[in-house]
């Protein structure tokens, strides 16, 4: 019995100290979104599901927030949607300049793989579509119509892709 509430005891305090860390990243990152954008305001900040949550304010992207997980094992996402099917450029240069920073790669590479994500989630039959490239994944759908809207996550690949 001792050997089982210790064990437990144990992944208590392990969560418990992942948490803070993962939370001061997640700050982190957010401020160096906003330092390197300054259109990109850091807006809200909470706690949902044992992960922390940033809600990012920008013109031109309708949602914006940087997602840290507490599990140290997955990297930090980022979610923007677009309150319209065919989103302006505008969209995509804020997308991939946050998307870069917290993605540690290019606003090129952030640009091209959500505009493709899209392009294949508004071409396929489900307006959904997953796209994966140099080490990131991309998670896109669409609605058309009237109140049509374009929704794209980004998160980094657990194992990048031999190239």
């Amino acid at each position: 019995m001792s050997v089982w509430r210790t064990t437990i005891l144990t992944a208590a305090l392990a969560a418990a100290w992942t948490a803070p860390i993962r939370a001061d990243e997640c700050d982190a990152l957010a401020a160096n979104v906003h330092a390197q954008n300054p259109e990109i305001a850091v807006a809200e900040r909470n706690t949902q599901d044992q992960s922390v949550v940033v809600a990012l304010k920008t013109d031109s992207v309708d949602e914006l927030t940087l997602t840290c997980a507490s599990d140290v094992d997955k990297a930090p996402e980022l979610m923007a949607k677009a309150n319209a099917t065919w989103p302006s450029s505008d969209f995509y240069d804020r997308v991939s300049s946050a998307g870069a920073i917290i993605m540690a790669t290019t606003r090129s590479a952030i640009r091209s793989g959500s505009v493709l994500c899209a392009q294949r989630a508004m071409a396929s039959d489900d307006n959904n579509a997953i796209y994966d490239i140099n080490g990131d994944r991309f998670e896109c759908r669409t609605t058309s119509g009237v109140g049509g809207s374009t929704l794209i996550r980004i998160s980094k690949l657990k194992t990048p892709p031999p190239q």
